[in-house]
């Protein structure tokens, strides 16, 4: 890789996930959610996800969101004391801890997957066909070296440890 084409690339992980931020933000202030994150949203997003496979645990959910339980009781406080979620304990097994979306939640979810579906679409817009293939191959490629890269740092204990990345890179 070339100097530059390095420097396109970090630009790219950087200034782009900023940017998609952004919109997002423009986005929750546009459906008047702006009491709720980027992050509060992809919380309620996970636990949509997570309750349509009947896996909606305070455990399943941190995990789809590659996050510790301790990280996502906090949003969770939060998205509930805010009217997005709500908690139950299990009847079986009281030690689980159920998460679901309110009225308000689902409408705030149900928004932030249009925005997601309008923003894929006009991007791939962009593209031919025969690129968006090439691309989304890419994008799995990327898709499964972050994936391994967090799995090297998960085995190591911490995520904030210093962990060596050089063997995937």
């Amino acid at each position: 890789m070339t100097k530059a084409q390095e420097k396109k690339l970090n630009d790219f992980f950087v200034h782009d996930f900023n940017k998609i931020n952004n919109l997002e933000n423009q986005a929750l202030r546009r459906i008047g959610a702006r009491n709720l994150s980027v992050k509060e949203i992809h919380v309620l997003e996970a636990v949509s996800e997570q309750a349509q496979r009947g896996q909606n645990t305070m455990s399943a959910i941190a995990e789809s969101l590659s996050i510790q339980t301790s990280t996502l009781s906090t949003s969770v406080r939060t998205l509930v004391r805010k009217g997005y979620l709500t908690r139950q304990n299990g009847v079986q097994d009281r030690r689980q801890v159920y998460i679901t979306l309110t009225e308000k939640g689902e409408a705030a979810n149900r928004a932030h997957s249009q925005f997601h579906a309008q923003m894929v679409h006009s991007a791939a817009a962009q593209f031919s066909d025969e690129e968006i293939e090439l691309l989304t191959q890419m994008l799995e490629q990327l898709d499964r070296f972050f994936a391994e890269m967090l799995e090297l740092g998960e085995g190591r204990g911490n995520a904030s440890d210093d962990t060596d990345t050089s063997a995937v890179l």
